[in-house]
Order: structure tokens, then sequence, then C-alpha cells
């Protein structure tokens, strides 16, 4: 098996959460529901974090 875990990650302290996720949402769906793993998020201050795991091939 070659295929391995893999993530983007879309942060900003001054795009919108509604903008990020957008963004997010945006790169998930290109990937299709076969690679798609999962969609997270965290927050630290104004710091908005938004990672999409997926399999690389």
């Amino acid at each position: 098996m070659d295929d391995k875990v893999t993530y983007r990650m879309f942060r900003s302290t001054l795009k919108s959460w509604d903008e990020l996720f957008d963004e997010a949402a945006e790169f998930a769906s290109s990937l299709g529901p076969g690679r798609l793993i999962s969609i997270s998020h965290s927050e630290d201050g104004n710091d908005g974090v938004v990672a999409v795991w997926y399999w690389e091939d």
C-alpha cells in the first residue's frame, strides 16, 4: 500500500470562520469522498485553523 495520510491546513487571523470553512470545503470537495478522511478545526486567540485530512496517492 503506497497511500499515506496527509493534510492541508487553512489558517488565518484575519479571515472569518465562514471564509476558512468555505476554502476548506472547496478543497475537500475536490478530493472526492474516497480520499477524504476528516475535517478538523481549532482556535487560539484570534488564530483560526481548519485542517482537511485525506489520503494522498
